[in-house]
């Protein structure tokens, strides 16, 4: 009869290790796709998605869809370069062929220097909506003005109408026998409170210009949130439904005045070259800061 076999810690087979740390995995099992690779040499070095986009100044979403290779939620082919460089840097490995991968998995395109030019677009968006506000306060101002030159242009008519002459009347009425029910009916009045009537009428109709009442304003209304940049930095803002509203890489001068459903998520990767106004009040972004990327919610 065989004896029974027993397994002792010596012959016992090696049981794998999930504690171990991810660099010990070795260089060949590195996946050929770019965020793919990009994912993996992170979890080697130990690195969390929100590290990296605090490093580059980017949004984690933007972390995780370079690593997904979804670039539709990423801004300008030129831009997606320069976040894949900086993140090779982060990780301390070869841009290389990281970029090599991305250039293969896309139809050929005309390579855009990130310079002056780059900025075109979003100079372009912000021109738009400065232009659009400009266009809402001047149709604001030219109906008010319309308002008042015709206000005015009423009242001079007013002024100029010649009260009625009450003389002739009274005389024709002398002339003609008084019917039977003359005696019930008033008095017709004389030229004197005719024109005393007619003025009191007309000033009650058409009150003095420097009353509350006849000087027409225009309130300007602030926006629900302005930013303003004096400097290059990443901005992203996104409203209760989760539209985006704002994301793109702002520039010396760039303003954008955002209004969404409340309530709205902002991200701002340099906070240093940004300034933000929330109901046409200055907002202080060292309370929301870390790291120099300020992110804060507006209710």
């Amino acid at each position: 009869m065989s004896e029974p076999s027993v397994t002792t810690e010596e012959n016992a087979a090696p049981v794998r290790d999930d504690s171990a740390p991810p660099s010990a995995a070795p260089e060949s099992l590195a996946p050929a796709g770019y965020g793919a690779r990009l994912a993996w040499e992170r979890q080697r070095a130990g690195l969390g998605v929100t590290d990296v986009a605090a490093t580059l100044r980017l949004h984690p979403n933007q972390v995780r869809a370079i690593e997904q290779e979804d670039l539709t939620r990423l801004p300008e082919l030129a831009y997606v370069r320069g976040f894949i460089r900086g993140y090779a840097r982060v990780l301390n490995i070869d841009p290389a062929p990281i970029l090599t991968d991305l250039n293969a998995k896309l139809a050929p395109v005309t390579v855009v220097d990130a310079g002056p030019a780059a900025d075109y677009s979003v100079m372009r968006g912000a021109v738009r909506e400065r232009s659009s506000v400009w266009v809402i306060a001047l149709a604001l101002i030219a109906l008010v003005a319309l308002g008042v030159l015709g206000w005015h242009a009423t009242r001079s008519d007013a002024q100029v109408q010649p009260a009625p002459v009450a003389a002739p009347a009274a005389a024709a009425v002398a002339a003609v026998p008084a019917p039977v029910v003359a005696a019930e009916s008033a008095p017709l009045p004389t030229s004197g409170s005719t024109l005393a009537t007619t003025q009191a009428a007309s000033a009650e109709q058409f009150p003095p210009a420097d009353s509350p009442a006849a000087t027409p304003s225009a309130v300007a209304v602030a926006p629900l949130l302005m930013l303003r940049f004096d400097g290059v930095s990443w901005a992203e803002v996104t409203d209760a439904s989760g539209k985006i509203l704002l994301s793109n890489l702002a520039s010396a001068g760039n303003e954008h005045a955002l209004d969404g459903e409340l309530p709205l998520t902002v991200v701002i990767g340099d906070a240093n070259k940004a300034t933000v106004e929330v109901r046409g009040e200055t907002l202080n972004l060292l309370p929301f800061t870390r790291n120099n990327v300020a992110r804060f919610t507006v209710r």
